[in-house]
């Protein structure tokens, strides 16, 4: 069996050795520009599938051949390498690079010889042979038999037992010819090979997003000590990817790579994740003692479950971790705070690792050699109330050469962030042997997840058949492109109500910020044209300090309108006619309040609190609170009869979504629906690190500008800019400008700071490229053009040249 497995994994080196020798950039590649295939090859080489034949070269106009096209076919469907006990071909010894792939599509009947154990590997393929390989991993449709018909003028040069392919897949529109010839015995170029393996991968993608006809969530119910088979029926797929397993809790019981999950000895709880292909669904278990585990006869219950010896790989191997978002300031954090043992994340020790915000991890593991492997786990824990929480999942994906990589699965659980208790999680993938060095683990991070004990393990059984895995995508995630919204340029956010002088705005306040007025007291540009009011931090959540909220922003005279008697005035000027966008808050209804007050004379008052009336009355009672107070803002917007204001939108307050509040993902979204109805813009300003900016659009905002938090007290590191724009163009995010009073005073820190915020941002020519929002404390701005120290007043000046996009920054120190 040893000397199997040392066949299996040579075979394995001899495939990718071939390949890394071959391996170039592909844009590297000098014969490809211009070619048809093009775009296929770039495709195929980005995903590791094929290479070139040299650092330069991809060999576009060469002959492929018959051993080279069965292993390109075998990459594009997922089928991995298989080694039987003796060669089925003669010509195609276990030892040679392409016998893993010819044995695997052999054994799935996808390739024949020519009845005498003969394959040929090294013989050009012909275009018609090609139709007929690509004619059998093609899955059968209901239909009458394709003809030809005429479609071909050297249809007579088509050999008898390749017509029906040739027919086949060019009704499939995967193979045609060109000026009506199909040229059957021409050698297939490495092109052409390209173009049809890009569109066979294309099929195989849509294949394994639907691997599951049905993928929403089941219960199961099992006794302590039984076991039952959870495996999902594929039999009626053509090539149906293999079944991968994740449980979510070790002590609740344990899943044989044949899908069979055997219950432990007691009372447990635990989500089984089903995988195949990119498809998954969640198996929610409850573990049961009921006295001595009976046998039964349904059908889904078994007596014994089939498990694999098993043997740790990770003794010798080394891994890496790199963040999805990185950022310095949050690494050292993390490094200072929580680094875990000296081994690392492979050590038995059972100190914690701690990951700190970055969006996310990949764990890269190098287990040093090829081997089977067929367990992956790792641990970790929750405790929220030191903000420490369970990843919302882990995916997992391995690879033979780390870059040809193919997905596995997902591990999911059913714990809410919000649960107060303390809970260890080991979160494992299980499945049949497959074949590979690298492993790689991914999972999202919130605020901090701690991890420790990873695992992988492998077997000394050889796979008894091929395995069937699907691509994993590493694709862009990148919009590359900034947010830029039509007649939105420069949104400054304007704080009101209950802070006396600085929270209230007058004619004289807003004129400056919106015209520039020179030390002369005349008009020279225009700066803001938007104002987004919102209130200050230390608004009570209820109903009187929301209504007075309100009623202060409509007072006459203030707020909004003064900023009508400004823009009246204005009006009366040449070239500063027409309106000035406005934007308004609403508050967050904080899921903690238990007496947010009566809407209604005679009702109940509404109570944000779970903990105290339930899920559903909470969430109906948020949502009651902030249809009221968006009813009430438009009623008094209509009222007031806004002659130069134009109402743009609403703004969403909460800067995260925060994975300890339930409901507030829904919550927003139904705000969103609210506000969207209206024709309304719905905004958000997350901070750098929050919860959910890259996912932004999918709670219904319809634009999101991110904070750098640049301008801290905790001075961030240098690069914090230059990650905040990288984001922000990743998920197509406007961004942030920041200063408050410290600025005011000559040569401070934060005066140097807010003025390399700038130059960062000048160097990255974010003043050309994108929408952004300037938080400026308390009429900072103002206080600035109103100073009678020059250099304080050059900040007013400089801030209408960079809205301009005429400011020209220092160099940075």
């Amino acid at each position: 069996m040893k000397a199997k497995y040392l066949m299996l994994a040579l075979i394995i080196l001899l495939i990718f050795t071939t390949t890394a020798q071959a391996t170039a950039a592909p844009s590297a590649f000098q014969d490809i520009e211009g070619s048809f295939a093009r775009e296929a090859i770039l495709q195929l080489t980005g995903l590791g599938i094929t290479s070139g034949l040299g650092p330069n070269e991809f060999g576009t106009e060469q002959g492929i051949s018959r051993g080279h096209f069965v292993v390109l076919l075998a990459r594009v469907l997922g089928v991995q390498p298989y080694s039987p006990a003796t060669a089925t071909f003669l010509d195609l010894p276990l030892t040679a690079p392409e016998s893993g792939y010819v044995e695997a599509m052999c054994k799935l009947d996808l390739v024949t010889g020519n009845g005498n154990k003969i394959m040929r590997p090294n013989d050009p393929l012909k275009r018609q042979d090609a139709a007929v390989l690509l004619a059998r991993v093609l899955p059968e449709e209901k239909i009458e038999t394709p003809s030809l018909n005429g479609r071909y003028l050297d249809e007579n040069q088509i050999s008898l037992y390749a017509v029906p392919s040739v027919a086949y897949i060019t009704w499939k529109s995967l193979m045609c010819g060109s000026d009506n010839l199909f040229r059957p015995q021409e050698e297939l170029t490495r092109a052409e090979a390209a173009v049809l393996a890009g569109r066979l991968l294309k099929i195989r993608k849509g294949q394994a997003l639907t691997a599951f006809p049905v993928v929403s969530a089941r219960q199961m119910q099992i006794k302590t000590e039984e076991t039952k088979n959870i495996a999902s029926d594929n039999s009626q797929k053509f090539l149906p990817f293999t079944t991968v397993y994740g449980l979510d809790d070790l002590t609740a019981g344990s899943i044989s790579p044949d899908g069979s999950f055997s219950a432990g000895l007691k009372p447990a709880k635990a989500t089984i994740t089903v995988n195949a292909g990119y498809n998954s669904y969640q198996i929610h278990t409850s573990v049961a003692t009921t006295g001595k585990s009976k046998k039964t006869t349904d059908k889904n219950t078994v007596i014994a479950a089939t498990y694999l010896p098993e043997e740790e790989l990770t003794k010798e191997a080394t891994y890496k971790v790199e963040a999805h978002a990185p950022d310095r300031g949050f690494q050292e954090t993390e490094d200072k705070g929580y680094p875990g043992p000296e081994e690392g994340l492979i050590s038995r020790d059972k100190t914690w690792t701690g990951f700190y915000r970055q969006q996310g991890r990949d764990i890269l593991v190098d287990l040093k050699k090829v081997a089977p492997v067929t367990k992956i786990s790792l641990e970790f824990m929750q405790e929220a109330d030191s903000g420490i929480y369970l990843p919302l999942f882990m995916n997992c994906s391995l690879s033979a050469d780390g870059r040809d990589w193919y997905h596995l699965g997902q591990v999911g659980h059913s714990i809410s962030p919000a649960d107060p208790a303390v809970q260890i999680k080991d979160f494992t993938l299980t499945f049949p042997p497959v074949t590979a060095r690298y492993v790689k683990l991914s999972f999202p991070v919130d605020v901090f997840v701690f991890a420790r004990s990873l695992s992988i393990k492998g077997t000394a059984d050889l796979p008894q058949r091929p395995e069937i895995l699907a691509h994993a995508e590493h694709s862009k995630r990148s919009a590359d492109t900034y947010l830029q919204i039509p007649d939105i340029k420069n949104i400054l956010l304007a704080y009101t109500g209950s802070h006396g002088e600085p929270g209230t705005w007058t004619y004289q306040d807003f004129l400056p910020m919106l015209v520039y007025v020179d030390k002369n007291y005349s008009i020279e540009g225009k700066m803001f044209d938007t104002m987004l009011f919102l209130h200050y931090p230390d608004l009570a959540c209820t109903k009187e300090e929301w209504n007075a909220y309100a009623e202060d922003l409509f007072a006459p005279g203030t707020q909004l309108s003064a900023l009508e008697d400004t823009m009246a005035r204005l009006n009366k000027i040449p070239d500063y006619q027409g309106k000035v966008n406005v934007i308004l808050t609403i508050p967050y209804p904080d899921g903690q309040q238990v007496n947010f007050g009566i809407l209604e004379s005679g009702g109940s008052p509404l109570c944000f609190s779970e903990k105290k009336f339930g899920k559903d009355k909470a969430a109906g009672d948020r949502l009651l609170a902030v249809q009221w107070f968006y009813n009430n803002l438009k009623s008094k917007w209509e009222q007031a009869g806004f002659k130069y204001l134009n109402l743009a939108g609403i703004y969403w307050y909460n800067e995260n979504m925060d994975p300890t509040a339930p409901g507030d993902i829904e919550l927003v979204q139904n705000t969103a629906r609210l506000v969207r109805s209206d024709n309304l813009k719905f905004f958000w300003i997350p901070f750098f690190g929050a919860r959910g900016y890259d996912v932004w659009r999918t709670y219904g905002f319809s634009h999101a500008f991110l904070q750098p938090n640049y301008y801290a007290g905790n001075v961030p590191p240098d690069e914090r800019m230059e990650n905040a724009a990288q984001l922000a163009k990743r998920y197509n995010l406007g961004l942030e400008i920041e200063c408050d009073d410290g600025i005011l005073y000559d040569n401070s820190e934060y005066y140097n700071l807010f003025y390399k915020q700038l130059a960062i941002a000048k160097q990255l020519n974010l003043d050309q490229e994108v929408s952004f929002a300037y938080y400026a404390g308390s009429k900072t701005l103002v206080r600035a053009w109103r100073s009678e120290n020059q250099k304080i007043r050059s900040i007013y000046d400089d801030i209408y040249k960079w809205l301009n996009g005429t400011y020209s920054a220092p160099a940075i120190q």
